[in-house]
């Protein structure tokens, strides 16, 4: 005889054992419904699934029926929605946010001591004016700039003036400079400024040498903003800076003083630091430019060494500038090899490392060469 568990058909898809189980007391069913109630409760998740399973019960009676229970195997949804990252990630977060703060703070601290020293380096003005300098800075207010440079640079030469009164005089009197001396603009009044008008066939050179001023041509180039000295046109306005101009270096200051003019209308036009000789070798005394010694390039032969640098050679120490410089008085006439020139080593300017000459950083030793002329400017060094 088959069992009913051996029938082949569930009671779900209905059948012949359906019909039969309608004939069942209704014990059996109370039995069947609390089973499944109970084992319902056993295995319901705590939260809401919409996944099922399907599970065999038996009654006392060995009757086999299915029950659909709610999966457990499968993570409900709010447990997706609601996860919280473990304490871990929450630490691991926490350098991310805290370190721009730290690198901020660190970055502070050293600014402070740097604009501190700015405030210190501009040039103290005087806590008394003399009437001299007074004199001089009032027609800079009546925008008298011409008698201005001139009171001034009278001023500064006269002796009288404090430290701190050197020290503002040659600052008004550079920015004066900058624009009476290396701009384009021609003040009127100015005695050592003039306009010229550029005629047909006319050089930077060859209107230096019609015109008799003294300066070499490449500085009437720069004070006009000339790119390219061929690039003059006929019609062009220039202006030119007559000169002579002259030098004094103050061996105590590491300083090249620059003055253009003669005698008692001599102004002052600018100040440069230079390096001088080891050992105190530069020498004391007046001299003048010595004619056809002027050099752009040079070559150079070390004179202790004798070792030989070629124009153009970046290792040459005395750079792309050279002024040789004769002695005009007893003292230092018979003096040979003297000059002012450029430097590969710009850290000993204001030092004692040269073998006696004037040194200069290559773009102040450029223009120095330019404005003093050959035969003409003179150069005391005390």
């Amino acid at each position: 005889m088959v069992l009913p568990s051996q029938g082949g058909y569930s009671s779900v898809r209905g059948g012949n054992m359906y019909r039969r189980r309608r004939k069942r007391s209704a014990i059996s069913w109370l039995l069947l419904v609390g089973a499944g109630a109970y084992v319902t409760y056993l295995v319901w998740p705590s939260g809401d699934s919409t996944e099922t399973e399907t599970v065999v019960v038996s009654d006392t009676e060995n009757n086999l029926s299915e029950v659909t229970l709610p999966s457990q195997e499968m993570p409900t949804v709010p447990e997706i929605v609601d996860f919280t990252p473990p304490s871990e990630a929450i630490v691991q977060e926490e350098p991310i946010k805290e370190e721009p703060v730290t690198v901020a703070v660190v970055e502070e601290e050293p600014i402070a001591p740097v604009e501190e020293e700015l405030l210190i380096k501009p040039i103290p003005l005087a806590t008394t004016v003399s009437a001299n300098l007074e004199e001089g800075l009032n027609l800079i207010d009546q925008n008298h700039v011409v008698d201005a440079r001139r009171a001034l640079s009278n001023a500064l030469q006269s002796g009288r003036l404090s430290e701190s009164e050197i020290a503002q005089a040659r600052g008004v009197l550079t920015d004066i400079n900058d624009r009476m001396v290396f701009s384009p603009e021609v003040m009127d009044g100015d005695p050592y400024s003039i306009e010229y008008i550029v005629q047909g066939g006319d050089t930077l050179s060859g209107i230096v040498k019609k015109m008799g001023v003294q300066v070499d041509w490449r500085f009437i180039q720069r004070i006009n903003n000339i790119k390219s000295a061929s690039a003059i046109r006929p019609g062009q306005n220039l202006k030119l800076v007559t000169g002579p101009f002259h030098a004094e270096v103050d061996k105590k200051s590491y300083r090249i003083d620059l003055y253009l003019g003669e005698g008692a209308n001599q102004v002052f036009v600018r100040s440069y630091r230079v390096g001088l000789g080891e050992y105190n070798s530069t020498p004391i005394g007046s001299f003048k430019v010595r004619r056809n010694s002027k050099l752009i390039n040079p070559t150079w032969v070390n004179p202790r060494t004798r070792a030989f640098f070629a124009a153009d050679d970046p290792a040459n120490p005395i750079g792309e500038r050279w002024i040789g410089l004769e002695g005009i008085e007893e003292r230092t006439k018979d003096l040979s090899g003297l000059g002012i020139h450029g430097t590969i080593e710009p850290d000993t300017i204001g030092k004692d490392a040269s073998m006696g000459c004037v040194r200069m950083h290559s773009g102040d030793v450029a223009e120095v060469y330019e404005v003093l002329a050959e035969g003409v400017s003179t150069v005391n060094i005390y």
